[in-house]
This record gives structure tokens, C-alpha cells and sequence, in this order.
């Protein structure tokens, strides 16, 4: 540890929203840089594990005094970008597969990251589906991104070292 990490063991209580540090299922790690509280969530790459980041991130936004409908845009946003990676970054690729996410929470955004070694696909450089057809016409796939754009404020994509980092940024207030 580097001294400004914290980690604790935190009971659970059954009914109960998840802690936003450290339960000990999930082990976040969770720090304070520059005024915003960083928090990270690895997960295993399991449609399972969707129910988890959820209740992390509305507990997260929670202990920051994130307030409205923020929690749940993020939570919606961040349930279908890890959805598509457990589903069709990681298909047909050897593991091991990682999968995290970062919450940063500032006194005016929340950037979140998800952070994969799944294959590359940059979510900017699909099409927008054409919601004008009939259902029957449409071309399948791609309502998961427009989605995430229309919950969040922002959507950035890049490849580095082997991994897929798509920013997620929603604005406070």
C-alpha cells in the first residue's frame, strides 16, 4: 500500500446496499487524489457480476452526495459497456480475461472507466442505428452504444497496451 489507499473488511447485511469500500467480494481499492475519490472494481468477465458493479456504483455515488438521476444513468451506461465486453470483447479469446472499472467522483463530474483486455472495438466508429426502419429492417446490434451516449454526457475510446479504455463522463448538477 502506498499510504493512501484504503482497505477494510465491511460486513455485509443481507437487504443492504453495497459499501462503496472494500467488501470483501469485491475488493475495491479506493483512494483520494487531488480532491476526488478514486475507486476501482475488478470483476470477473461473468454476466453474474453486473448486479455487483451496479449496487457498487449507486453506493459509491451515494457516499459522495451524488444526488438525482446520475447514479442511474452511470449504473445503466456502465451495466451495458461491461455487458458488451463479457459478451462480445472476451467471445473466442483466450483468458485470462480482465475487467475493471474506475469511478472517479469530482465536485463537478464523474468520469468512469472501463478498462478491458477483450478484443479492440472503439465504440465512436459504429454507426448509429437507423431508428426510422421497421424493427424487422434494422440491421442488429448497436442500440447498446446509442444507449450509453444518451446517459452520459461524454464517451471516449483508446487502445493502449494491450487494452480497451472507454471513458465515461456525466456531469454533476
Amino acid at each position: 500500500m502506498n499510504g493512501r489507499e484504503q482497505v477494510s473488511e465491511t460486513a455485509v447485511v443481507p437487504g443492504e446496499a453495497l459499501p462503496c469500500i472494500d467488501p470483501p467480494w469485491l475488493r475495491p481499492k479506493a483512494k483520494v487524489r487531488r480532491g476526488m475519490a478514486d475507486n476501482r472494481l475488478t470483476l470477473a468477465p461473468n454476466i453474474a457480476e453486473i448486479p455487483k458493479l451496479i449496487d457498487w456504483v449507486e453506493s459509491c455515488c451515494r457516499d459522495s452526495a451524488v444526488a438525482g438521476d446520475i447514479p442511474l444513468k452511470l449504473a445503466l451506461a456502465l451495466e451495458e459497456a461491461t455487458a458488451n465486453v463479457i459478451q462480445h470483447g472476451f467471445e473466442r479469446m483466450p483468458g485470462p480475461h480482465h475487467l475493471e472499472v474506475q469511478l472517479d467522483i469530482a465536485a463537478d463530474r464523474i468520469t468512469a472507466v472501463v478498462i478491458d483486455n477483450g478484443r479492440p472495438f472503439d465504440p465512436s466508429t459504429a454507426p448509429e442505428p437507423d431508428l426510422t426502419q421497421p424493427l424487422e429492417r434494422r440491421d442488429p446490434g448497436g442500440l447498446g452504444i446509442l444507449f450509453i451516449h444518451r446517459m452520459v454526457d461524454r464517451v471516449e475510446y483508446r487502445r493502449a497496451g494491450g487494452h480497451n479504455r472507454l471513458r465515461l463522463e456525466k456531469a454533476r448538477g
